[in-house]
């Protein structure tokens, strides 16, 4: 028969086995998927270069789950696929920023009675797409770019600052996808397979 010792044992030892197991109840952010929709390319190989690089205070690149460069990686490296045997195309990233600026807010007796919009979010994505042939005699260039933002109040908590970017930069890279779809339909059909 168990005491009330080894009652109570069990149940601390309970806790504290659950307590260790419980995991951060943050929500995880995967990578953006493109790859239901390939656009072939007749090239034998397609690179990603990123030449951007944040400059000047408010940048927040480093805070998102999924950078704005990594999404432009990822949409190259899902969307477009090399479908031929001799040239190259290249994406070049020329914008993937995530910038901060402070709104005015109220102050003084008011402001402690509400809550503002305390900042602006703002993603820029461009990148341009440039394909060749083998002997280097034809060309062509796509190219998309994309700004969306949005605010948030005083009171924003970190995860719900985390879920903002999260969902700010996913408009941002599904628009990118629409204009660049558009952009290599029209200025590199010699390139389509």
């Amino acid at each position: 028969m168990l005491s009330r010792r080894h009652f109570l044992g069990i149940g601390a030892a309970g806790l504290v086995s659950a307590c260790a197991g419980s995991r951060d109840p943050a929500p995880t952010f995967p990578a953006f998927s493109f790859k239901e929709r390939p656009i072939l390319l007749n090239v034998e190989e397609i690179t990603v270069d990123n030449r951007y690089t944040p400059l000047g205070e408010g940048h927040l690149e480093v805070d998102f789950d999924v950078p704005p460069a990594q999404a432009l990686a990822d949409w190259a490296g899902d969307r477009l696929q090399a479908a031929g045997t001799s040239g190259r195309a290249s994406v070049l990233i020329t914008e993937a920023s995530a910038v901060q600026e402070s709104l005015a807010t109220t102050g003084g007796i008011s402001g402690a009675f509400q809550t503002d919009q305390a900042w602006r979010i703002i993603v820029r994505l461009a990148a341009e797409i440039v394909a060749q042939s083998a002997d280097g005699l034809n060309t062509a260039r796509a190219s998309a770019q994309v700004e969306r933002s949005t605010t948030l109040p005083e009171d924003v908590t970190f995860t719900e600052r985390r879920q903002a970017y999260y969902t700010l930069t996913g408009d941002a890279i599904r628009e990118f996808d629409r204009l660049a779809q558009a952009s290599i339909d029209r200025y590199m059909g010699a390139f389509r397979t």
